[in-house]
C-alpha cells in the first residue's frame, strides 16, 4: 500500500504545489484527499502514479519506492488505476466496448479474457447497455462511469479517483457512489479527491486535509470534520450532518438514515418535545 515520506513537488524553482507532507493509506479502506482549489490533491495523485516526479522525499507502494524505469511504472500502473476528473481526457476511442478494452490490449490479455474483464467492469458500474454504444452519444455521467469500467477492468488494487462526481446530476451521483461503495466492498481500496464535503463524510473512513500544499489536519473522518474552525478556514463546507449535531446538540451520525432513526425512536418513546 502507498506510504509518503516527507513530499514536496515544485512546479517552479520557489513555487512548491505540495510541502513537505506524509500520508499512509493503510489507515482507511476509504480515503480521502479534500482541500480548496490550488490545494495540491491532483498534483498529489499524478505524484503516486509516477506522472510526476517528486522535487523532494520519497513514495513507497507495498514497501517499495517507486521506481521511474518505463517498466516499473508499466507494474505500478498495473496496480493502480487513476480516473481523472475530466472523462474526455481518459477516454481514447470512440465505441465504449474498445475504450473498455484499450488498456487490456496494450499490456496483452487474450481477447477472449478481455471480453470478460470488459463485461464485468460495465456490469460492475451498471453500464453495460452502453457496450456497443459511440463514445460521442454518452451524457458526462455515462462517460464517467465508462472511464471508471475502464479502471476496474484493469483489476486494480488502488484506485485514485479526482473528483468523481464534478458536474453530475443527483441520480448519476448516487450510480458513483454506489460504484465506490462496490469497490471497497470488494477489496479495492479507494482514494478520492472532492469539494463534495457531504459525499467525504458519507463514504470515507479516513481523511487528509490539504491546504496551500500542507496537511493541516487527519484522521478519521468524524473527528476531523468536529474540527469546524480547521475546516472552515481552508475554504471548505462542513457536512450537513456535522452541522446538525453542532446546531441542534444532537448525536453526532455518520449516516442520513440513522438521524431519521434516531428521531423516530424519539417520537416513539415520546422524546421529541425535549429535543426542540
Amino acid at each position: 500500500m502507498f506510504k509518503v515520506n516527507n513530499l514536496t513537488y515544485k512546479y517552479e524553482k520557489e513555487n512548491k504545489a505540495i510541502n513537505n507532507i506524509n500520508l499512509d493509506f493503510s489507515k482507511g479502506n476509504m480515503i480521502g484527499i479534500i482541500g480548496a482549489n490550488g490545494s495540491g490533491k491532483s498534483t498529489l495523485f499524478m505524484n503516486l502514479v509516477g506522472i510526476l516526479k517528486p522535487s523532494e522525499g520519497s513514495i513507497f507502494y507495498n514497501n517499495k519506492e517507486l521506481s521511474y524505469k518505463k517498466k516499473d511504472l508499466y507494474n505500478l500502473r498495473k496496480e493502480v488505476g487513476i480516473v481523472f476528473q475530466d472523462p474526455d481526457k481518459q477516454i481514447f476511442y470512440s465505441r465504449v466496448y474498445d475504450d473498455v478494452a484499450f488498456s487490456l490490449r496494450n499490456i496483452g490479455v487474450p481477447e477472449d479474457k478481455i471480453k470478460e474483464k470488459v463485461h464485468n467492469a460495465l456490469k460492475l458500474v451498471n453500464a453495460l447497455d452502453l457496450i456497443d454504444k459511440p463514445v460521442h452519444f454518452l451524457s458526462y455521467g455515462q462517460k464517467k462511469r465508462v472511464a471508471i469500467a475502464s479502471v476496474i477492468a484493469m483489476e486494480n488494487k488502488v484506485v485514485l479517483l479526482d473528483e468523481p462526481t464534478a458536474g453530475l446530476d443527483p441520480k448519476s451521483t448516487k450510480a458513483i457512489v454506489n460504484i465506490l461503495k462496490n469497490l471497497c466492498d470488494n477489496g479495492i481500496k479507494v482514494v478520492i479527491s472532492s469539494h463534495d464535503m457531504d459525499l467525504i463524510y458519507e463514504i470515507c473512513d479516513y481523511i487528509y486535509v490539504l491546504n496551500k500544499g500542507s496537511i493541516v489536519i487527519e484522521g478519521n473522518c468524524m473527528e476531523v470534520f468536529k474540527e469546524a474552525n480547521i475546516i472552515e478556514e481552508v475554504g471548505l463546507n462542513i457536512p450537513w450532518l456535522v452541522k446538525v449535531h453542532k446546531n441542534m446538540n444532537l448525536p453526532l451520525f455518520k449516516k442520513e438514515e440513522d438521524l431519521y432513526n434516531y428521531f423516530n425512536q424519539c417520537v416513539n418513546t415520546n422524546q421529541l418535545t425535549s429535543l426542540v
